[in-house]
This record gives structure tokens, sequence and C-alpha cells, in this order.
């Protein structure tokens, strides 16, 4: 189900908890701002005597990194210029209790577009390079609904990246974006990266490492629009699901986006939604990763995907392809990998639990048919299908095909390869599987 819509290094040797320290001469040169809870007061460098006690105030000054303090900052940020951002002892950057809508150019065009205004925790907009480190977002708004009795009446993000901006997220942590309650808006995101919805300002660059992203609303992250690409490495996508409000997505790739995510865990879409189901023909599911029309060159490598209702989704053209290679897949409850439409090449995953391992999808109205290639994979304690090609049989189905080699797959559920494969369009939505290795 889709929806619709590093850093600054630390510079100083020891860092205590409190940050009542003797700053060495690094972090107390004139480029470095510091910001705390503590009343500002001279020589403003260091966290008892700080030169601010807003981020937002430290931004308008003159340095070209801020160190952020332990403690809790109500506030949002717009960042239209290069910074380095570093937070110590679990610094918290929480929405304040009355929030407002964001203004930066990047907002601005988004909301002529979509006709909604954005509402970002950080709003980062313009050709420059932004790193934050070491900070907690809380981007739940606070209340429901968030605005004039209807809860659906803005962008919510924990973190926009647009306007050309390029960010390095490290080791940070985004709880959001939400409303109060999860409910069933699509435009809670906790990383949005790019837009594709508006002609100007949509192009967004992001490097993520080591991240923890929960608590959103529709999407974990977003990655969306022509030119627009990250790496997201090392990094922790949970989800609320079980959930009857609405179909969450943990990581989305689509509509020209690029993306290589490796070495990630994305967990716990789950819909309970009325609207949602096994039967990927008829019903929405929420997934662990999507690739819906995105760039060519999109990866989903060495991760773990679990607890979702479909782990991995490829929604493209023939030429886009993703690769989802070297994962593991565990008990997403409805299918591992799907291929909805076009092709993606899977290799040496293991899809162990759940109802199907692949599965094609072939219904009247596709782009491209269904097609593509499974190496080395090993697929066990499925339910129902190793392999499955789901068919509405329209007169004006596109063909497709998947081609299953060196891989093991019997057992799921007959003892031979053959009788864990399954078409139900067998002349046009072929499956060629070959002898377990």
């Amino acid at each position: 189900m889709y929806g619709e819509s590093k850093g600054l290094r630390i510079g100083m040797l020891v860092v205590l908890a409190a940050c009542a320290l003797a700053v060495p001469s690094a972090a107390s040169a004139t480029t470095t701002l510091w910001v705390s809870e503590n009343v500002p007061s001279a020589p403003f460098n260091s966290c008892e005597h700080p030169g601010y006690d807003h981020i937002q105030e430290a931004l308008g000054g003159p340095g070209t990194a801020i160190h952020v303090c332990a403690g809790t900052y109500p506030e949002q940020l717009t960042i239209e210029r290069a910074i380095a951002i570093t937070g110590y002892g679990g610094a918290t950057l929480k929405l304040p209790a009355v929030t407002q809508t964001s203004a930066s150019p990047c907002d601005v065009v988004s909301e002529e577009a979509s006709k909604l205004p954005d509402q970002d925790a950080i709003s980062i907009c313009g050709i420059h390079k932004v790193s934050i480190t070491g900070l907690q977002i809380n981007a739940v708004w606070p209340g429901e609904p968030v605005g004039n009795s209807v809860s659906c009446a803005y962008n919510l993000n924990g973190i926009l990246v647009a306007g050309g901006a390029n960010l390095e997220l490290d080791n940070s942590t985004v709880v959001g974006a939400r409303p109060h309650l999860i409910n069933g808006c699509q435009y809670g995101v906790g990383v949005q990266i790019g837009m594709s919805y508006t002609p100007t300002l949509g192009v967004g660059v992001a490097e993520l490492s080591g991240d923890t992203i929960d608590g959103y609303d529709k999407n974990g992250i977003t990655v969306e629009g022509g030119e627009s690409h990250a790496t997201i490495a090392k990094t922790t996508v949970t989800g609320d699901g079980p959930l009857e409000a609405t179909g969450q997505n943990g990581i989305g790739v689509q509509l020209g986006a690029k993306a290589t995510i490796t070495g990630s865990t994305i967990s716990r879409n789950e819909c309970e939604n009325a609207t949602c189901g096994e039967d990927a023909l008829t019903d929405y599911q929420a997934d662990g990763v999507y690739f819906y029309e995105a760039g060519t060159g999109s990866s989903l490598l060495k991760s773990r995907v679990f607890e979702n209702d479909l782990g991995a989704e490829a929604y493209d053209s023939t030429v886009a392809d993703p690769s989802i290679s070297h994962d593991r897949f565990e008990n997403n409850r409805w299918e591992s990998v799907q291929i909805s439409q076009g092709s993606a090449t899977i290799d040496k995953d293991v899809m162990h639990g759940g109802a199907v391992g692949i599965q094609l999808l072939q219904y009247a109205g596709q782009a491209y048919g269904p097609t593509g290639t499974a190496t080395h994979d090993t697929i066990e304690s499925m339910s129902s299908w190793a392999v499955l090609g789901r068919s509405d049989k329209s007169s004006e189905d596109k063909p497709g095909e998947l081609t299953i080699t060196k891989s093991k797959i019997s057992g799921n559920p007959g003892p031979r390869p053959l009788e864990s494969v399954e078409s139900e369009n067998p002349t046009r939505l072929k499956i060629y599987a070959e002898k377990d290795h």
C-alpha cells in the first residue's frame, strides 16, 4: 500500500554526560555554536555557558557547527544553509505545544502543488550540505486532530529534505511523523526525501546511517521524485502493526527516485483495516519495502525484513529492475517478495515463514507484465507456495514469467520443486523451476 503522496563528527575526545567540561580547542573555535537549556552566558563555548538556548536561534548565528547539549527543545527547525548539528546526552527536538506551518520555499511549493500545507519538525531546503548526528527527533503532533477538526489537514514530516538539499543523518532517532493517534491519513512520514508532485524544488538527497525510525503514520522513509536519491544503511524502521487504522510502509522508493538500502532492519508493518488482506489482487497490504516506479539501480541488500504483510514489493518498468539480494525475510504474513509489475532480480535471499515466498501478479491494466529471475534463494516453511503466480485471467493480461534456478524451494508444500510452484494462468504467466540446489 502506497502513500500519496552523517554529520559533523564529534570534535571532542571526551564528552561528559552533563556536558560540563573543558572544551578542546577544536570545539571552542568561533565556528562552533553551543545550545543548552542553561541561560546563555559568556564565554559561550560549553553546555554550562552556551551561546543559545534554542536551536533555531543558533541556526541564525555565524557558526558552521552546532553542538546541542542534553535536554529537550520544543521547536520546529527550518534549515536553509550548510550546517552540522550534533546532539549529546540524548538531546531531543520535540514539537512545541502549538505547531506552525513550515514556510521554507520547499514547503511553499509543496502546498501549492498538494493543496495541503506542510508541518515539519525539521525542514531542510536549498542546495546545501546538512549533517545531523546523535539527535532525537520527536515528530508526534500534540493532540488529535491536528488542525481545524480535520486530522488530514497537513503534510506531516519528521524531516523534509528538498530543494536540492543533501542530508547526512547519523545515529539519530525519528519518532513520527503522525498526529497524536495514528489514523487513516496518508501524510505522516518520518523522513521525506524529495517530492514528486511539484515541478520545482522537488529534489532531495540523503545518506542515513545507524538511525532508528518508528511511530510514523504512513511511511517511515519515503524517497521520491526524479533525481532524488538516498543511501540507507544500518537503519531500523519499525511500524506499529498490526493496525486497524491504516496500512503503514517501512521504506518507499517511488516515482523516479533511486535508493540503496543495505544492512537495515524493517519490520512490523501490518494492516488490519477492512480494505487490507491476503489477496494481493483485491486487497491492500502493508509493505516493509516497496519500489514503485523507482529509478534504475535501486536495491535492497543484506537486510532483515520481518513481520510485515509483504516483505518487499517491486512495481516498476522492465528497465528499473530493482535488485533484492542477500536479504532475510522472516514471517512476513502474506508474501516475502512480490513482483506486481515489471521486473526484479531476486538473488541469494532466505525466505522463512508466511504464506508465499515469491509472488507474481498479473491483471488487466498493467503497463508491464511481471517478470524476473530468482537465483541461489532458499524458500522454507511457507504455508501456501514457494512461488505463486496470481492472475485475474483477463484477456487483456500481459504475459509474464519467473525463472528460479540454483535455489531450494521444495517442501512448500510439495516434496519436489514443481509441487511448490503454482501459476493460475500457466499459458501466459509462466514459472520455470529446476531441481533444488
